[in-house]
């Protein structure tokens, strides 16, 4: 997976902009099937929050209100803000990585590469990062600066594919340390994940313990290890059942069947929308009207880029990867040396099992563990200064050793 001599090279990441007219096109002929399935069961309330029940997915009312932002919505002000980044390109045993490279305003700014997760993009990180890479303009200390590096996952955004059965967490990490420390230079560095990226991420501190000084984690999934199990962690499995029993829906399509769903989403704006949409909305937190804690604009840009990059389909294969992996989870009960902050992030419309600190200790050396009651599935977008301030923390130990 690695190259002996990776490059970054500078490019621009452009939208496109026929797709874009394409898009107008069929939004405008959307044809709304979930009209007919809306609703609520006779004697159940409708939230007048989301503007219908979601028991049986996306409300009609609330995707055609979606359908209608989204074609006001004008991709040059998402094109703006992209040519205000600086973009990188890196070219790793054949895989094209996009990232975004914001080098830190501070006196010794630490290196630290952040990783998104489905279905979300490079995008999700926008509004954190200047508090990330400049904190004195925000009110901090310019000690806790980072240089960030912002990589969109393979199949995402403006990476280009993954293989065709897709990348397990441990590729993605040796590609991420290969740009890191060989196209960037990076000897030492940190590194936070969510959703997806926090299995990446982990594989990372794993693999490289050298080299990654510590890592944080949003909300980390974690796989059942070997019993016995206390009360609490007993619990948490039997959440995690029930939860996948009535949400999991969408995972395991995306495990089993990528390539079916994924059609229907690389031809279908609507599909898109209700797909993704959903999820996004869902497993926000929320603001004190009942709406997702991120603005509009945010899932408008998020189904824009998956649209015009053609890269719904290819999002779903990490999925496939890590279902059809032989030992893809973490060996528990034998951590390994990277410190590991963790946070659990709650407030979600539709609330995620949390694990117990006592599970995440069989698997990692915690060092820093704290809880919220809001930040959602979506930390940086919902919460940026929260996430910013234990950033800021949790590695601030490790600056300077």
């Amino acid at each position: 997976m690695g190259s002996p001599h990776p490059r970054a090279e500078p490019f621009r990441a452009a939208l496109d902009i026929e797709a874009s007219g394409d898009l107008a096109l069929r939004l405008g002929t959307a044809r709304l099937g979930t009209a007919r399935l809306g609703g609520a069961r006779p004697g159940t309330p409708r939230p007048a929050a989301d503007g219908g029940t979601w028991e049986r997915g996306v409300p009609g009312d609330w995707l055609a209100r979606l359908i209608e932002d989204w074609r006001a919505f004008d991709p040059l002000i998402l094109q703006a803000r992209l040519d205000r980044l600086t973009h990188l390109r890196a070219e790793v045993g054949g895989i094209s990585v996009h990232l975004v490279h914001a080098p830190g305003t501070g006196p010794d700014p630490l290196p630290l590469v952040l990783t998104h997760g489905w279905p979300s993009s490079f995008l999700e990180y926008l509004t954190l990062l200047p508090l990330l890479t400049d904190p004195a303009a925000h009110g901090g200390d310019p000690a806790d600066a980072f240089t960030v590096v912002l990589p969109s996952l393979p199949g995402f955004g403006f990476s280009g594919p993954p293989p065709p059965g897709g990348l397990t967490y441990e590729q993605v990490a040796e590609l991420w340390h290969t740009i890191m420390a060989g196209a960037l230079g990076y000897r030492r560095y940190a590194a936070h994940g969510s959703d997806l990226g926090a299995g990446v991420t982990a594989r990372l501190a794993r693999a490289h313990p050298g080299e990654v000084a510590a890592i944080h984690l949003a909300t980390p999934g974690l796989a059942a290890p070997p019993k016995p199990w206390t009360d609490p962690v007993g619990k948490h499995f039997d959440e995690i059942r029930a939860w996948l029993a009535e949400e999991g829906g969408y995972s395991h399509m995306h495990a089993t069947k990528p390539a079916t769903i994924g059609a229907a989403l690389d031809d279908s704006p609507v599909a898109l929308a209700a797909w993704l949409g959903e999820k996004l909305t869902r497993w926000s937190s929320t603001t004190a009207d009942g709406q997702p804690a991120f603005g509009r604009d945010q899932l408008l840009s998020t189904l824009t880029l998956y649209w015009t990059t053609r890269t719904a389909a290819s999002s779903l294969l990490p999925y496939w990867a890590y279902w059809h992996a032989q030992d893809s989870a973490l060996p528990a009960d034998d951590p390994g040396p990277v410190p590991v902050a963790i946070d659990i992030f709650g407030g979600e419309l539709v609330p995620f099992p949390k694990p117990p600190r006592e599970l995440a200790e069989r698997y990692f050396n915690v060092s820093h563990w704290a809880e919220h009651d809001r930040g959602g599935h979506f930390p940086a977008m919902a919460e940026p200064q929260l996430l910013a301030d234990r950033l800021r923390e949790v590695f601030r130990p490790c600056r300077g050793s």
